[in-house]
């Protein structure tokens, strides 16, 4: 039996793992379950959100990515042997990994996390940029001497780059993703309407009616919080239209970024951008992303129909082709 290969995008809410043979084996939430006595961690994934859940007073939650990723190595490490396990089977043979990560991590971080994964029992852990991960992933042609433009948004960052046959030209990352937006709609319930939510309540709002281009059919959703001033619950309904506002501030931060990105970059790649467009991928994509900049930007824009995995996918692909 031959060595497997795998690629792993650890995403700061979901992990996905995937074989350039098999496709997805494994998209789970990026959570542990842990005993807040020892430390031990328990269970990871689904299964971790149910066992805290049954026993809130002996368990905790832990999401160890990107930010406390140094402190929280350990439980990462431990974290991915239960995903490398659930994903591959119980084998003698180790697996050779190649992990996306973040454009901007600190050395720190990139030694813990070649150390988790070692940990968690890879025979050998490769490293490569996310949003060349999420290009291969996509289908971008790497070895076509044409400037590509992707827009990679995850949960708490979003990474733009400029890919010229297979390297970044430009980039920017910025920490603006799904967990910010959501911050964003808590803010403004809160401004608005005088009614305080949660982050899942947030986040089920900008599933639902989240759409970010003003165009196309307007979305209504009742929501219930509780009133800023007396406590007191009471519901409100919100229109699609209104989310537009509600979401301004990372969208623009989100804009400017890819706006950086463009004007750093030659007049020929931005000719060859204004002909093939950018392209959208990662978690964080919202409804309508790909309109929003095609009416801002004048640029054709698509959301990769992979956009959730394409990373992953792509760090498989990476992976074969650097074994050729």
């Amino acid at each position: 039996m031959l060595r497997r290969g795998i690629g792993i995008d650890i995403g700061t809410t979901q992990t996905t793992i995937c074989s350039a043979e098999d496709g997805i084996l494994l998209r789970e939430p990026t959570v542990a379950a842990v005993d807040v006595d020892t430390d031990e961690v328990l269970e990871a994934g689904e299964p971790a959100i149910r066992m805290v859940q049954e026993s809130p007073d002996k368990l905790r939650l832990c999401w160890p990515v990107w930010d406390p990723v140094v402190k929280c190595a350990g439980i990462l490490a431990v974290m991915l042997r239960i995903f490398f396990r659930r994903a591959l089977g119980r084998t003698l043979l180790r697996p050779q990994v190649m992990v996306a990560i973040p454009c901007d991590l600190t050395e720190a971080q990139i030694n813990a996390v070649e150390d988790a994964v070692l940990a968690a029992g890879a025979s050998r852990v490769h490293l490569l940029e996310a949003p060349l991960c999420a290009a291969l992933g996509a289908g971008f042609d790497f070895s076509s001497p044409v400037g590509q433009l992707l827009v990679h948004m995850g949960a708490s960052r979003t990474e733009v780059a400029m890919i010229f046959i297979g390297d970044m030209v430009t980039h920017s990352s910025i920490e603006t993703g799904g967990n910010q937006i959501d911050s964003a709609i808590i803010r403004y319930m809160r401004a608005r309407h005088k009614l305080y939510i949660g982050k899942r309540t947030a986040e089920q709002i900008k599933i639902r009616i989240g759409v970010v281009s003003e165009g196309g059919e307007e979305k209504k959703l009742d929501v219930k919080g509780r009133y800023v001033d007396t406590r007191v619950p009471r519901v409100v309904t919100l229109s699609s239209r209104e989310m537009v506002c509600a979401m301004k501030e990372p969208l623009v931060a989100i804009l400017d970024a890819v706006v950086s990105v463009v004007e750093q970059t030659g007049d020929d790649m931005r000719a060859d951008i204004a002909k093939s467009g950018l392209v959208l991928t990662g978690g964080g994509v919202l409804s309508g992303m790909d309109q929003f900049f095609a009416d801002v930007l004048g640029l054709r824009s698509r959301v990769a129909a992979n956009a959730e995995t394409a990373a992953a996918e792509g760090a498989a692909i990476a992976l074969c082709r650097l074994g050729k």
